[in-house]
């Protein structure tokens, strides 16, 4: 018995270290406003003659469920939450090799403009993705959604 109670605090002792947080790359900042990585996250674009600006825009890779395909899809979501309805911008690049121009060309490469609910899906334009950096992707684009004209988009979100 006097053995357990010296076996037990010796490996609490020893236990204790293996306890410490790993620093790692999650110390490192993300990209946002004012940080020195990268100056804006933002999506703005001129709809129907109007100005728009999202409150919040992210890229995201999208792996294909075939593992042995290697290829990656890029979807970029923007939204406007300060109007009533809301309204979102999304953009899916089917195999995103990088900085290139995509056209808009469905089911390969979509474009869709929400408002609420209601969904427009682009049936001409285009992606054009200018930098691809460590930090940020960044790019501009144009297109038609169903009686909506998106042009003079301009897009700088954080890298997926």
């Amino acid at each position: 018995m006097k053995r357990l109670f010296l076996i037990i605090p010796i490996s609490l002792c020893l236990a204790l270290p293996a306890c410490k947080k790993a620093s790692g790359p999650a110390n490192l900042k993300s990209v946002q406003p004012n940080n020195n990585l990268d100056s804006t996250v933002i999506m703005t674009a001129t709809i129907n003659g109007q100005s728009w600006q999202a409150d919040s825009a992210f890229g995201y890779y999208v792996q294909n469920s075939g593992n042995d395909t290697g290829t990656q899809n890029l979807l970029i979501t923007a939204t406007q939450t300060n109007t009533n309805p809301p309204t979102t911008i999304t953009f899916n690049i089917y195999n995103y090799t990088g900085p290139n121009t995509y056209l808009i060309n469905p089911p390969n490469n979509t474009a869709a403009y929400y408002v609420g609910n209601l969904r427009n899906f682009g049936r001409s334009g285009h992606i054009t993705i200018s930098s691809d950096t460590a930090y940020a992707l960044k790019g501009t684009f144009t297109f038609i959604a169903g009686a909506d004209t998106i042009n003079s988009g301009v897009f700088n979100v954080a890298l997926p």
